[in-house]
Formats: structure tokens, C-alpha cells, sequence
């Protein structure tokens, strides 16, 4: 079951098979996992668990709940607490997509196609860069020819 809200926060319903739930949590307040933020986040998706087999959860997706347990501040090894004694059903309340969308907004990483900031400025230096030897060239060639 899943659904979301107006944020984009969905609700995951997990039924804890023989492989568990199956994904890795990195993050907390004592190691956060994405600087300036301590939430938690999925890392890796491991074939065969729950998470896979539902389909939903997705690495980079933040975990703001735990069966209705907010763990938005929370050290790493009390998240690790909570998903052990979640039970078989697990209710996870995950904002997808968290991870990427915090590193675009801080400019550690570049939406394709759209370069913004210093490495704009780069890629603007490099073809004027380009263009100048360019005519350099041509110029030095047309002053040998005569």
C-alpha cells in the first residue's frame, strides 16, 4: 500500500519476508549520510527483500517515520533499533528522491542538461578558450600565406 501527500511524502507498507526488508540505511544525527542533513537514507536495495519485491523504496529516498515514529533526528544506531523491532509490518513514511534533490539544490551535483554556476562559468571559459586559439591559429596561417 502507498500513498502520498501534497510534499510528495509517501506512505510504504512493507511485509517483512525470510530476507527481511531488504534495503541499507546510512545517515542519523552522530553520521549524517548527506552534509547539512541528518536524516535517514536508503543506500542500497538488496535483491529479494521486501523493498525489491514491493518495488517503491529506492536508494536516495529519506525515511522521516517508522511505524508513525518520527526518526528525522535521530542517531544512526536508533534508526538500526527501530527497523529491527518494526515487527513483520513495517509502515514507512519516505520522502523519494530526497538525497538527489538536496545535492542538486546545494550544487554538489548537476541536473543533466543544465549547468548552473562555476561549472557554467567553466564550460563558458573553455570554448572562448577554444574559439581564441581557433582564430589565433587562422590568423597566424593567413599572415605565412602573404
Amino acid at each position: 500500500m502507498a500513498e502520498a501527500d501534497t510534499n510528495g511524502v509517501e506512505l510504504i507498507e512493507l511485509n517483512r519476508g525470510e530476507a527481511g526488508l531488504g534495503f541499507n540505511i546510512r545517515g542519523g544525527v552522530d553520521m549524517p549520510h548527506v552534509q547539512g542533513d541528518p536524516g535517514i537514507f536508503i543506500t542500497k536495495i538488496r535483491e529479494g527483500g521486501a523493498a525489491a519485491l514491493d518495488g517503491r523504496l529506492q536508494e536516495g529516498d529519506k525515511v522521516l517515520e517508522i511505524n508513525g515514529v518520527c526518526i528525522e533526528s535521530v542517531n544512526h544506531q536508533e534508526a538500526v533499533a527501530l527497523f529491527l523491532e518494526s515487527g513483520d509490518t513495517v509502515r514507512l513514511k519516505v520522502l523519494p528522491g530526497a538525497e538527489r534533490a538536496i545535492l542538486e539544490r546545494d550544487g554538489s551535483i548537476v541536473r543533466k542538461g543544465k549547468s548552473t554556476g562555476p561549472t557554467q562559468a567553466l564550460w563558458f571559459l573553455g570554448g572562448a578558450a577554444a574559439v581564441t586559439v581557433i582564430a589565433l591559429y587562422t590568423f597566424y596561417r593567413f599572415r605565412l600565406r602573404h
